[in-house]
């Protein structure tokens, strides 16, 4: 059986190893670009050894076992926390937003109060939103609500999709979330990395099996799929089919990468208010085994509209409209017998690195089932069908 992988990103790449290791058939993989790794795509700086992401940057995290040890077994993983801040006011606290901002935005003593009322009303180590703060009688802890709503959460919705003030949902709908802790990690997840040398690096790897064929700098329309049983298409669904019933909304993140830049701490920064652009990525703090290096480098995000032939797919924007197209494709997708739409673009919706590994394994685990001769299943499928369950 042919199998032919439309996509040489994350996705793609795990179904093309997943079938060619374990239904050991043959796969073809195609890219219209020049190099693997799709959203994931990185390079490392020849002159500072310092790893770049000019499209995302990407971090693992999963508390699911079997995405990490499958992941470990193509690059070895660097152990990294992501903690981002965000600027209020001047001032930079971790955001997620935790107790850590009383200390880092408000006086000392006004702080202190606001905290106490926090962990009086809701309890220490406890995940709220400004809707649980904002429907309270206590006038102080509305006021926090408010304050948040108005520095971080309305902005920053506002730039990251491109909507009027109209259209972010009220503070008292906001599910927004604070942490009544002192974890100012992003992700909570057990496992959290990134690979050595990079997510391209680590995709290669995954692509390196005799039964996989890779084509780069080739176009889904240049294939003769009538030569294929199986097609799994990661590109936009609204693509596959020319766009018949209309295109899919979407916002795409532009990079601008800038090597002028001293002392930048952290991660990476987000900027509700300030500038154009919603964060900022110092990628000389994204840790990996490189040369020791004095020099920084700095991507700076812009999000923008998806423009079909301008820019790239990034963010799926989720509404009615949206919706009510999306029905059609999955309609026409559903009268075809061996194309199957997996992952971010096909499905239309966002996923984090862990949840497209795990895409690929359930999509390549159906196809294991219909197989007459079913090799023994693995300890990681075996957990990977009881999570489904």
């Amino acid at each position: 059986m042919k199998n032919l992988v439309v996509g040489a990103g994350l996705t793609g790449a795990v179904i093309a190893e997943r079938i060619a290791s374990k239904l050991h058939e043959e796969v073809v993989v195609i890219d219209k670009a020049s190099h693997v790794g799709g959203a994931h795509y990185d390079y490392i700086d020849k002159n500072t050894g310092i790893l770049i992401q000019p499209k995302h940057a990407n971090f693992l995290h999963t508390d699911k076992k079997y995405v990490w040890d499958y992941l470990s077994d193509f690059s070895k993983m660097i152990c990294s926390t992501f903690s981002p801040t965000v600027e209020i006011q001047g001032n930079y606290t971790s955001m997620p937003l935790c107790l850590d901002v009383f200390r880092e935005v408000f006086p000392d003593d006004f702080g202190k109060m606001l905290e106490n009322k926090l962990i009086a009303k809701f309890g220490y180590n406890k995940k709220i939103t400004l809707a649980d703060m904002h429907r309270n009688f206590d006038d102080d802890l509305k006021f926090l609500a408010d304050y948040f709503y108005e520095n971080v959460y309305k902005p920053y919705t506002m730039k990251l999709w491109g909507i009027s003030e109209d259209e972010v949902p009220a503070c008292e709908d906001s599910y927004f979330p604070f942490f009544i802790s002192n974890d100012s990690r992003y992700y909570k997840d057990k496992y959290q990395a990134v690979p050595q040398n990079g997510w391209t690096a680590m995709i290669e790897n995954i692509l390196k099996h005799k039964n996989i064929k890779l084509k780069l700098n080739t176009e889904f329309s240049e294939i003769n799929t009538d030569k294929f049983d199986r097609i799994f298409f990661t590109g936009s669904i609204d693509e596959y089919f020319d766009y018949k019933h209309g295109e899919l909304p979407y916002r795409s993140v532009r990079v601008e990468i800038d090597t002028n830049y001293n002392n930048m701490y952290g991660q990476t920064c987000n900027f509700p208010i300030s500038y154009d652009f919603l964060r900022r990525v110092c990628y000389t703090n994204i840790p990996r085994i490189a040369l020791g290096t004095s020099s920084e480098i700095i991507g700076f995000e812009y999000i923008e509209p998806f423009e079909l032939g301008k820019n790239e797919r990034f963010y799926p924007i989720q509404n009615a409209k949206s919706q009510e197209i999306l029905q059609k494709y999955l309609q026409e997708a559903s009268e075809l017998s061996k194309v199957y739409f997996v992952g971010k673009l096909g499905e239309f919706k966002y996923y984090e690195s862990d949840e497209l590994v795990t895409r690929a394994f359930e999509t390549v685990a159906s196809l294991m089932i219909k197989n007459t001769e079913p090799e023994e299943e693995t300890e990681n499928e075996i957990e990977l069908e009881n999570a489904n369950e």
